[in-house]
Formats: structure tokens, sequence, C-alpha cells
């Protein structure tokens, strides 16, 4: 048996001893009264008092008891425990936590809780009988068998220590399914196996399950420290990597930072390229409260040309270091395939736009005929296309394409031109994305052109000249198309910067994909995947962990995507030759909220933990029921005394 706080017991004993003691040597008051004889008081007057000070005590029962009781009471604030207590029965299985918040570094050795829970169980093994069996489980987000029963104690402690943690979120539930399988019913000759002793060691956070472990004696020993309503931690529970609807050539990154602690937390963010700092935020995390966890977001930009690995920190030391770092890899956009549709006959003014498209890095640009565009469409094929360009050329049946239409009629919308004077725009919508920085206060248009609608249409004004709408944005049947009413060789457009601007950024807002080209990552919770061509094989992606997966490659050898399970480790996964090919990150609220608690609920019924870190079982109680049976005795003699 051993002490867990044994300074309590020692300040309380030697404080109250020595007083119960010094209320022996009191000298009582007495009145004086005529008695015939002090015979028959004379042995209640030893046993109770002593009448002179400073005299040796006497023996006395009364004082044994009393001391007695004080020495027990003492040793129960002193938390007396018993090493292996709560093991019974020839057969033992350990379930071992090891989910991301059993990380944390506040365990009472100063080590991390899994630690605690390896000791703890080591413990256990050590003070089990010879020839009791053994068997160890662990679990995270799916449990694992990690020994068969067996009674090879140095086999089972062996066992441990290859047990690791990890960064995924806990499953109670699945271990003890697990349990309930093969463990406690297991297959086996036996009508009625005698059931085992289930210990479980897991900080408890948020474990529960609705499976019964059918006669099996369940014990909880919690790691970590007691129940709380803070813990020191700030930890990122959600990345959102996304293009800007206003800007597409930003991407931004969103985080959102949790506070486990009572009070407010200040720290700095830092946004990396590799080495690299690309941005760097302060932000101030409120406190959590009795309901909910505190929390506070931050955003980044992100040149959305850019391509590789990102990280984003919190630079503070805290209880868990896991979520303090969030990873994704970034691609670039993808360029997007451009068709330009000129007039058949007339071809002299077909450099203007063209030239402009050139200009551009696009995935691919096609120039065909409006008369070829009219054979594709009319035997039921589409032009094959992100965008298609209709210069001049009115919006032909059957097209199912977001456009770009030049001095032609849209859906809906008729084109009107004037065969003289001149126009110039007057007005335009500089926030819209397809207008954004823009100068059009310059630009003179030759032979005025504008454009004709129902009020009714859903058509959005872009630009206006003197005579009506001169840019425009309407849609039809799910496609969105945008016009400009006049010739851009009518006007001195293309000689301004302005023109090419607008091109990119229309083709580039038709194009927009809040998704495509973004930060890419998994998570510790669910199942990642990597894109895999070639022939059958093996991946192995080197990192926090190593990530393995064989390939059976089909023989068209196209690319696909291979599962590498579910990832324990939260960190940068790189391929044989150094780059990075997978993120992972851990982004789990629940477990960055690093609570123990003192109860776990299994099969419907709560577990209260009986032991400490170290693996003994808290036995005080039993020293307070003792006790009071000491108090007891010595007040039975105390009466009997007075009795007589």
């Amino acid at each position: 048996m051993t002490l867990l706080d044994p300074l309590s017991a020692i300040v309380a004993f030697t404080i109250a001893a020595p007083l119960l003691v010094l209320l022996y040597f009191l000298k009582l008051r007495r009145r004086r009264l005529r008695v015939g004889s002090t015979l028959l008081w004379q042995r209640a007057v030893q046993d109770l008092q002593v009448n002179e000070p400073f005299r040796w005590l006497r023996v006395s029962s009364l004082l044994f008891l009393q001391l007695l009781a004080l020495a027990l009471m003492a040793l129960a604030l002193g938390r007396p425990a018993i090493p292996g207590a709560g093991v019974s029965g020839d057969r033992v299985v350990l379930i071992i936590d090891r989910s991301a918040s059993m990380n944390a570094r506040d365990g009472y050795t100063g080590g991390t809780r899994f630690e605690e829970a390896i000791d703890s169980a080591r413990s256990a093994i050590e003070d089990l009988n010879p020839g009791t069996s053994v068997q160890i489980l662990s679990f995270a987000a799916q449990p694992q068998i990690r020994l068969a029963p067996t009674t090879d104690h140095n086999a089972a402690i062996r066992a441990l220590e290859q047990i690791s943690p990890t960064d995924q979120p806990g499953n109670l539930a699945s271990a003890i399914e697990l349990a309930e399988n093969v463990v406690v019913s297991p297959a086996s000759e036996e009508a009625n196996p005698t059931p085992p002793s289930v210990i479980l060691l897991s900080d408890g956070g948020g474990s529960s399950s609705d499976i019964a472990l059918a006669g099996a004696d369940i014990e909880f020993r919690r790691v970590g420290p007691p129940a709380a309503d803070s813990y020191d931690n700030l930890g990122i529970t959600h990345l959102n990597i996304s293009s800007d609807y206003d800007d597409p050539s930003l991407s931004r990154v969103f985080l959102r930072i949790q506070n486990a602690s009572k009070t407010d937390v200040a720290a700095t963010i830092t946004l990396r390229a590799g080495e690299i700092e690309i941005a760097r935020s302060a932000v101030r995390v409120p406190g959590a409260t009795a309901e909910s966890l505190g929390t506070q977001t931050v955003t980044f930009e992100l040149d959305r040309g850019f391509a590789g690995a990102i990280s984003a920190t919190i630079n503070r030391e805290d209880l868990l270091e896991a979520d303090n770092t969030v990873h994704a890899i970034v691609a670039p956009a993808a360029k997007p395939g451009v068709v330009l549709v000129t007039p058949d006959d007339d071809g002299s003014l077909d450099w203007v736009v063209r030239n402009a498209l050139e200009e551009m890095d696009l995935a691919n640009l096609r120039t065909i005929s409006e008369a070829r565009a009219g054979e594709i469409l009319s035997g039921g094929s589409q032009l094959g296309a992100d965008i298609v360009v209709l210069d001049r050329v009115d919006f032909p049946e059957g097209l199912r394409s977001d456009t770009i239409s030049f001095a032609a009629d849209l859906p809906g919308v008729r084109h009107r031109t004037a065969e003289d004077g001149s126009d110039r725009f007057t007005s335009w919508s500089r926030a819209h994305p397809v207008m954004r920085s823009l100068a059009l206060d310059g630009i003179r248009i030759s032979n005025p052109a504008w454009f004709e609608f129902e009020e009714s249409t859903g058509v959005s004004e872009l630009a206006s000249g003197t005579r009506g709408p001169a840019i425009l944005l309407t849609s039809s049947q799910g496609r969105r198309h945008l016009g400009v009413a006049f010739k851009p060789a009518d006007t001195n457009w293309p000689l301004e910067i302005s023109f090419y601007l607008f091109l990119a950024q229309a083709i580039e807002h038709f194009t927009f994909d809040a998704g495509a080209g973004n930060g890419a990552f998994a998570t510790t919770s669910t199942r990642a995947t990597v894109e895999y061509s070639g022939s059958s094989g093996e991946i192995s992606l080197a990192g926090p962990a190593e990530l393995r997966a064989r390939v059976l490659q089909g023989g068209d050898g196209q690319p696909g995507r291979v599962s590498l399970g579910i990832p324990e480790r939260a960190g940068i996964y790189t391929d044989r030759s150094g780059n990075p090919v997978l993120a992972v990150n851990m982004v789990l609220s629940g477990e960055s909220g690093i609570a123990t608690a003192d109860t776990v609920r299994v099969g419907g019924r709560r577990v209260i933990a009986g032991g400490s870190a170290d693996g003994h079982r808290e036995v005080w109680h039993w020293f307070v029921i003792v006790a009071a049976c000491v108090l007891t005795i010595e007040w039975i003699v105390f009466a009997e005394r007075m009795r007589a």
C-alpha cells in the first residue's frame, strides 16, 4: 500500500495528535462537595482525567482508541491506495486509449497522459498473480487487438512498448464492441467462460458506449488530472481555403481557433510556405464558458497562383502540440480552355479579339468559323471548351456553354447599332468582378451600339453609353452570357490595357471555382486518398508516421485514387523524391478541448474512476469506515465506565 498524498496525512496527524494528548494534561476545576467516601470514584477519576498537570500519563484504553481513530482519519486524508487493486479472476483485459487528447502534457509525472497510461498498465501487469491471462486492446478512431490472451507477462509488457499515441479522435464504443465480441464472449468450448476483469486506461474525454460488457468487471483508471472546467490549450479546429469571388486572383485561408482555458488568451498565427513567412496575424481568443469553449477566427490572403505546401501555426506553447499547426498542399488554379468563333466571310477583324486571347495564359485556344460551330452543334456535340467567345457571331442554337459575345445578339437580348455619330461610356459598375479596376472614361466608340431587352429578363447592366447598355450580363438555362454591344475594332479600347484586363477578368469570372486549385488536406478522422498511376506496386509516404498501401492497377494504367486508411499522425507526407503529396490535420474540436472525466458511460451505466494515474486503487473510504468503528467502540467503553 502507498499514500498518494502523504503530506496531508503527516500534517493532519502532527497537528491533531498533540492537541488530543494535551486534553489529558488539563486540570479540571471542581466544586467542593462533602461526601461520605471517594472509594467508588477513585477508579473513574484515574481513567478519565489527570487532575495534576505535568505528571506522566497513565495507561488509558480510551486514549489509545482515540489516537487510533485519529491515525486512521489522517491516513484517509493521505489517499491510501493498493497497487493492482481491482484485478480479480484469472483473465484480465487492458483497454488503452491512444486518442489525440492523450498527448496532453499534464500528467502527474510531468509526461503525457499516454505515457501515464502505459506506466499504469505496466504496473497492473507486474502486480498480477502468476498464471493470470492478459489481453491488450487499444483504441483511437478504430480499435485494435495488440496482444492475444497470454500468461507470459513479460510478453505483455513488451506489447505495451509497441503501442504509440495518435492524433485521431477517441471511439470508446468501437473498443467496447470489439471487447464484447472477442474478449467477453469468445468462441470457446466452455459453456460458461469466466468473465474477465476489464481495465480501461483513458482520460475519459467524451468516452461512452451503449454496449455493455456482460458479466465483466469494468474498472476505469483515469489518467491525467481530475475533471476541471479549464485547460491551457489553444488549437486550430477548422481550416478552409477558397478563392475570393470578388477577387479570383486571391485565395482566402480561413482558420478557427479554439480556447480550452477559462481566461482570454492572446497569440500570433503565422502562415508559411516551407520556411518562408507569408503573413502573420495577432488574435485574442475568448475564454471558455460553462456552455462552450471560446473560439475566434483568422483569415489570411494567399495569391491564387501560389503552388506548394503551406502551414499555419499558433506561436504559443500549451498542453497539446498536434493542434497548433495545420497544413495544406495548394495546387495552381486550372487553366481554362477557350473556343473563339468568328464570322465565315470576314476575317479582317479577327486579330483584335484573337490576339488578346493569345496573350492570355490559357490551357488551349481554338478558333473555328461560325459554319463549323453550327455543324458541330447540329450533330448533338458541344464545342469542348470551358468558355466560348463569339466575335460578331449571334448566339448559336444548341450551345450549352458560358459565352462572351462582341457585337452580337444574346439569348433574350437584341443588339442595336447606329451608322453615324460616336459614343462613350457614361457609367460602369466598378464593384463587379468583371469591371474591377477598369478605367473606361477615355474609351471612344466610333460606331455606337447598345442592347435592348425586356425589364423582367434579369439582365445586369455592367456599363452604359449615351444610348443604352453597352456591356451586360445575362443568364439562360443555367448558363451565363456576357455581351459587349460594339466591335472592339471600332474603338480605341484594344490600345488600352483595360481591354486585356476586361477579357481576362471575364474569363476568370466565368471559370471561377471556389474549391478548384485550393489547399487540399486530409484529417486524422477520415480515410486519406492519393492519386496513383502506373503499374501495380506499393505506395509509401514518409512523414510523422509511415503510410503504405498496396496498389493493384488495372491493365489500362489510368490514374486512380488509392486509400491509405485513416492517418494516425498529423503533418506533411512526402514521396520517395521528397515532394509533398499529402497534408494531414487534426482539426478536432473535442480532442483540442483535452477535457478529462471522472466517469465513463458503458452500457447505460456510469463507471466511476477508481484509481489514480499510477495504477493504484484508492481505499481511503475503508479507513474512514474503520475509524468510525473505533470511535463507536471508544464511546461504548466510555459509557460503561461512566456507569461504573
